[in-house]
């Protein structure tokens, strides 16, 4: 009894962990992360942590087939795909400021709205 609750402890610890270290940093490269990976597998043998080596095996698996560098068209696209909810959440906001009649908060959403769209265009035209 103690042993299966010992083992899924020590499972969902394992878990926990390989998830952190596997989505801890967007911004690590794949490189990086097979580094981190393979380091963390050399001490869990050392440890002789057989579930955490596996778990972290297991992890390394996924990032050798799943991890991919983002390129810059990829970035780019994003940023477009961005720039352009901003500027649909600035005319929401700009239609409800007319509403409300204030013309102080109409203007102060119009600027808004206007560096938004030029952010847009700037970026459309890259």
């Amino acid at each position: 009894m103690k042993l299966g609750i010992f083992c899924s402890l020590t499972l969902t610890v394992s878990c926990f962990l390989i998830a952190e270290c596997s989505f801890a940093d967007s911004h690590q490269s794949c490189a990086e992360r097979r580094i981190e990976l393979v380091r963390q597998i050399e001490r869990a043998e050392a440890a002789d942590y057989v579930y955490r080596k596996a778990g972290l095996e297991q992890a390394l698996a996924n990032v050798e087939r799943y991890c991919r560098e983002p390129s810059a068209e990829d970035e780019h696209e994003r940023a477009i795909q961005k720039a352009e909810a901003e500027v649909r959440r600035r005319q929401n906001h700009l239609k409800a400021a007319r509403q409300y009649g204030d013309v102080k908060v109409v203007k102060k959403h119009e600027a808004r709205l206007e560096r938004a769209e030029s952010r847009l265009q700037r970026l459309l035209n890259e």
